[in-house]
């Protein structure tokens, strides 16, 4: 079922959010709004239920229940007697999918294509741009994460910070409403680390709107406007990085908090 709501300003408006599997509520009641020209960062220990959230934005993951307004496409969640899920078609996905980007931990990069190449693919076959223009976008991109003059290189001859930015001017190559980052730096050696949060801290600076799951707390602090803690499929604590860093009213939140500080 498709509705087209008018939510002034919010990028997402994610409501009540419901994910199993099998037996397992990973996610339980979740609501989360970002807001446009916003960053969200999701924060939590191992196994909260952080990447399968991030997942459900752009329907990798798809919910059991709930709701998912990204721009003007909203989406019911509901399951039949038998656990399929009703109401959804390819061309709602779709639609979802081109307002949003995902930059995965692990670059996801093909191999057999040209840093150029991975950054044009998804312009060319997904949103049909003819290659001048796809090629013309790629290396404006590849140069705002700094790789204007590995355009021809292969991914295999990249370090890992390289091959992450070439991840970020992917995702931006397909001109999204939103950002999504699951854990942008976790796959990367400490020296790399910098190199990738200070692109995505340009593109803070520029405006874009961001949602990242992250275990960098001082990253988060400093880009977020928002901090989302999740525990255990819940949202317990959500504010301010001041508000959540400092005076959270959860408990587990402040131990949380404080053990990886």
């Amino acid at each position: 079922m498709t509705q087209h709501t008018d939510n002034d300003g919010l990028a997402i408006d994610a409501r009540h959010l419901v994910k199993r599997y099998a037996e397992h509520e990973v996610l339980r009641d979740v609501s989360l709004r970002v807001r446009e020209a916003s960053v969200v960062s999701i924060i939590g220990s191992s196994g909260s239920g952080k990447s399968t959230l991030l997942r459900c934005m752009n329907l990798l993951e798809t919910p059991d229940r709930g709701e998912l307004t990204v721009a003007d496409e909203a989406i019911r969640f509901t399951r039949d007697a038998e656990g399929a899920n009703v109401g959804l078609d390819r061309r709602q996905i779709q639609r979802l999918r081109a307002q949003v980007a995902m930059v995965f931990q692990q670059f996801n990069l093909w191999p057999h294509l040209t840093v150029l190449g991975n950054v044009i693919e998804a312009p060319l076959r997904v949103r049909g741009l003819r290659r001048r223009e796809a090629v013309e976008i790629g290396e404006h991109f590849l140069a705002r994460v700094g790789l204007a003059d590995k355009r021809d290189a292969y991914p295999a001859y990249l370090s890992g910070g390289q091959q992450q930015r070439v991840a970020i001017a992917r995702a931006l190559a397909m001109q999204p409403r939103v950002l999504l980052f699951d854990e942008p730096t976790s796959a990367l050696d400490p020296e790399l680390v910098s190199e990738v949060l200070g692109v995505i801290h340009g593109l803070a600076d520029e405006g874009r709107t961001m949602l990242l799951v992250t275990h960098e707390m001082g990253f988060a602090r400093d880009v977020s406007h928002e901090v989302v803690f999740l525990h255990q499929g819940v949202v317990e604590e959500c504010g301010s990085p001041r508000e959540v860093f400092e005076n959270a009213a959860s408990e587990r939140c402040r131990q949380f908090v404080s053990s990886v500080a």
